[in-house]
């Protein structure tokens, strides 16, 4: 039997460039649940149905979940998944709004985990 929990988790994505406007345009992220021999992968246009500009130094900021089915494991560790992936943003003109190039920058988002809370104080 699976358990079926959901997850929330908040993303700031910060435009470093001094000069460069960028323009997010889609995501491909891989959840890997413990004990499963399978990644899924969520992957499309933008984050949360938005595709940011960004401004030198400006940042954008979401929050998203994801519902998982997973083995109970907690006896063994609290992580159920851990998740990665990437952004893909395009250099923006002058104009701020046309794309420089059709080809992609992508920017790797870190490793992180889902963590079942502590039990006994949930």
């Amino acid at each position: 039997k699976l358990d079926k929990h959901c997850f929330a988790y908040n993303v700031r994505i910060t435009n470093e460039s001094p000069t460069q406007n960028i323009q997010l345009v889609s995501r491909r992220f891989e959840i890997q649940t413990i004990g499963s021999e399978t990644k899924d992968v969520v992957q499309g246009p933008g984050v949360t149905g938005r595709q940011p500009i960004l401004k030198p130094g400006e940042s954008f900021e979401y929050t998203s979940t994801a519902p998982l089915s997973v083995k109970p494991m907690s006896d063994k560790t609290a992580v159920v998944a851990r998740m990665e992936g990437d952004y893909n943003f395009v250099l923006l003109g002058e104009d701020g709004s046309t794309p420089l190039s059709s080809t992609p920058l992508q920017a790797k988002m870190g490793v992180f985990h889902f963590i079942l809370p502590d039990s006994e104080s949930a």
